[in-house]
Formats: C-alpha cells, sequence, structure tokens
C-alpha cells in the first residue's frame, strides 16, 4: 500500500540536502560512491540526494549495482546532467533512467547505451545479441518502474537512440529541464517522487536548501582513477608483461610481485573481484611478501612490494555501506610509510649482514689473513666419531672436521673450510 510522505519546513533555511558529482567513468568506485552517499544522506535524515551527472559510460556491472541501490533508498535520489555539453550517455543513460527523478540541463543529451567491450570494440555474434537483449530489459524494467517511456528507453540500447534535453522530456526519459541548480530546486517544488512504496512530496522552500557535498574517500578517489578502461588496460598489459619477464629470466622477483600487483588491482576496477574482496586479497598477498622477504633475501624488493600491497588492501578491505567501520586515510598513509621505509631499510641492513658474511667465508677459505685460516683454537666438545665436533678460534665457536682423532682441550689450527664448517690440524706438542 503506497503512503504518501509530506515533508515540511519550519522555516526558510531548514531543506537541506546532500549532493555527490559523478564526472567521468561509471566504474566499482562510483558505484560505491553512491551507495555510501544515499547511506549518509539517510543518517543525516536529509530531504534527498542530488547526484550531478556528466558521463561517458562504464561498467554495466556497476550501473546495476546503483540501481540497485537507488531502489533501496529510503530517500529521493535526483539525478542531474548538467552543465551544458555535460552528457549521461551509456551506462549513464541507464543511471538517469533508474533514478527517482531525472533532470537535464539545455544543451546536455542522454542515450546511446548500445553495449561495447572493455576497450570500446564492437561485440560480435551471439554475445552481442544477448547483451542487447539482457540490457534492453534492463532499461525497459528500470523505465517501467520509474513510469517512463518504456519503448523509448529500449531503443536506448537497442537502436542506440540519443536525445537531448528536450527531446528527451517529450518523450517522456526525463521529468525536468533546468539551467541550474536553483531552476532545478523550483521545478522539484511540490512534485511528488515516488520512492519505493512511498509517494514523497517536498514542501520546504527547495530554492533555500542548504547542500552538504559527499566527498570521495581515498580509497574511492584511487579506484576511481585506476577504473578508467585505458588505466585498467594497461595494467593488465603490464602484468602479463611483468610476469612473462620475470618467468623468462628469473631474478630478484620485481617482475613478478609488481606484475602479481597489477592484475590484481585491474580485476578489481573491471568488477571481476568484489572491492573489499580485493582488498583482503591484497591485504593476503601483502603479508605474505613481507615474510617471504626474511626466507629469500630480495634486497627488500618483496617487503617493499607487499607494503604497496597492504596500502591498497587497507584502502579498499572495509566495505563503507556494509559497516560502519572507517580507516583513517591518513592512518594507512602513516603505516605506508613507515612499512615502506621500514622494510627499504631492513632489506638494505640484510643484504650488508649478507655481502659481510660472504666476505668472510671467502676469507676463510681462500687463504686471507683478514679471514681465520691460520688462526690457532682449542677443541671444545668432541662428537662420537672423534673427527668432528665445536672449536673455539678468535673467540668464535666453529664446527669442525678433522682427519685424525681429536679431544677436548686439543690445541688446533684451521686450514680451510667446507662452507660453515672448518678443516683443523692438531698443533705438534
Amino acid at each position: 500500500m503506497a503512503t504518501t510522505i509530506l515533508l515540511f519546513a519550519t522555516n526558510a533555511w531548514s531543506s537541506i540536502a546532500k549532493f555527490i558529482e559523478i564526472r567521468g567513468t561509471i566504474n566499482p568506485a562510483t558505484s560505491r560512491y553512491l551507495a555510501r552517499a544515499i547511506e549518509e544522506t539517510e543518517i543525516a535524515k536529509a530531504d534527498f540526494l542530488l547526484v550531478e551527472l556528466d558521463t561517458p559510460g562504464g561498467l554495466v556491472t556497476s550501473v546495476r549495482e546503483m540501481a540497485q541501490s537507488i531502489d533501496q533508498a529510503k530517500i529521493p535520489v535526483i539525478i542531474f546532467t548538467t552543465p551544458a555539453g555535460a552528457s549521461a550517455t551509456s551506462a549513464g543513460a541507464l543511471l538517469m533512467i533508474s533514478s527517482h527523478l531525472a533532470a537535464m540541463a539545455p544543451g546536455t543529451n542522454i542515450g546511446a547505451a548500445h553495449p561495447v567491450g572493455a576497450q570500446g570494440e564492437d561485440i560480435k555474434g551471439a554475445m552481442a545479441d544477448k547483451a542487447v537483449s539482457d540490457i534492453s530489459a534492463f532499461a525497459r524494467s528500470m523505465a517501467g518502474l520509474r513510469k517512463r517511456n518504456v519503448k523509448a528507453a529500449s531503443e536506448v540500447v537497442s537502436k542506440s537512440n540519443s536525445f537531448t534535453a528536450e527531446e528527451a522530456l517529450k518523450v517522456n526519459l526525463i521529468e525536468i529541464i533546468a539551467t541550474n541548480r536553483d531552476e532545478l530546486m523550483q521545478a522539484m517544488n511540490n512534485r511528488p517522487i515516488q520512492v519505493g512504496s512511498n509517494r514523497v512530496i517536498l514542501k520546504n522552500d527547495l530554492k533555500n536548501t542548504a547542500f552538504h557535498p559527499v566527498e570521495m574517500t581515498l580509497g574511492e578517489q584511487v579506484l576511481n582513477y585506476l577504473s578508467h578502461p585505458n588505466i585498467a588496460a594497461i595494467l593488465v598489459s603490464l602484468g602479463i608483461l611483468l610476469i612473462y619477464s620475470e618467468l623468462s629470466a628469473p631474478g630478484l622477483g620485481i617482475g613478478g610481485v609488481l606484475g602479481g600487483l597489477c592484475l590484481i588491482i585491474a580485476f578489481i576496477a573491471f568488477q571481476t573481484i568484489p572491492i573489499h574482496m580485493g582488498g583482503l586479497i591484497l591485504l593476503g598477498v601483502g603479508i605474505l611478501l613481507i615474510v617471504s622477504e626474511v626466507f629469500v633475501a630480495s634486497g627488500g624488493v618483496l617487503a617493499v612490494g607487499g607494503s604497496v600491497a597492504l596500502i591498497f588492501g587497507l584502502l579498499w578491505v572495509v566495505d563503507p555501506v556494509a559497516t560502519d567501520l572507517r580507516i583513517s586515510s591518513w592512518l594507512i598513509g602513516a603505516i605506508g610509510g613507515f612499512l615502506i621505509l621500514g622494510t627499504m631499510f631492513i632489506g638494505y641492513a640484510v643484504s650488508r649482514i649478507k655481502k659481510k658474511s660472504d666476505e668472510t667465508m671467502k676469507h676463510v677459505g681462500g687463504g686471507d689473513f683478514g679471514g681465520v685460516q691460520g688462526y690457532k683454537g682449542r677443541i671444545q666438545s668432541v662428537n662420537r666419531d672423534g673427527k668432528s665436533g665445536k672449536v673455539l678460534i678468535r673467540g668464535e665457536l666453529w664446527n669442525f672436521i678433522s682427519e685424525e682423532p681429536m679431544a677436548e682441550n686439543n690445541n688446533v689450527t684451521a686450514r680451510g673450510s667446507k662452507g660453515l664448517t672448518l678443516e683443523v690440524i692438531r698443533d705438534k706438542e
């Protein structure tokens, strides 16, 4: 049963709304951004959420998620394509059709939602038919739900039709044409808006609405940048190339580490992996790489790669819509900086120790007077075979082997080494 809700203002300044801007591709970041903005609007008990849009399109999976967020919203979600020259193209058209109230500025356009590949290429054969059929049905269902022109919405997909603001209003794809935000508020005043089963009528003095922006989080900003189709495609290509180079000429693992990170981030950008799941994977990979540095001396490469993975993982692992938990951007930056600098320092220190150890062993076996060859010592303990045990030379306890039986407290001289074991001979008394 439908319910009519009247929203009244107690004074001329009490009308409150949240607003966001989506300018660029529609991707996993903008999907999460819209869902979080809706949640914050509801928590703040604002009258509505205004979305100012200018997009060339994006991922169908993301726009479906955004349509679901709008459908589950308890407040009106108004989408306004603005300013002049802006467009709601492709996935943007589907988003407009899914909104509770759609508005456009003069000089804007909507449409051209025919499905294409990730790089803008045509989809061929049966897959093209399936994609067109599926997305056309989605457009029709959203248009029917919002009492808009079902046929025009379907042909935006099937025939790639586009409309100016005036044409879109005429064919009932949008409800309002407004030059700016003030005109939009005036046109919205007293207009009924269907939100789920409720019929909402905004009775406030909307021309005095106080708009409070909802900003993208750092994680959303980073993901929004990386989700651009060109950037994501570069990440995939670079990841494959780096892994191939590492397999072809194994080295310190730099290519493998960077290539793996590029591919994981690209999969998140293409929404092959859910954002929070991708963040969890990156956290796991980061911990694994840092721990691996202890066992594989890579000069800090694995540790730095692990630190980078941990930073991205912390940015994306928490779903701000599913939980009230938040990780401070400043804290993530501080942790990231500490990890990178710390692991680089530790890697440098480990490489120095290893180099010194290698030089020591070279001296031990190579006759250098700076090593232990020629130094005298005393047997500390002897194994059952009598020809091996522990010897104290130059204040250091070494394993030893000998060609002749030894006894505790025998005086010996080091004459060479096999690995970390010294070869000794007994001194003549």
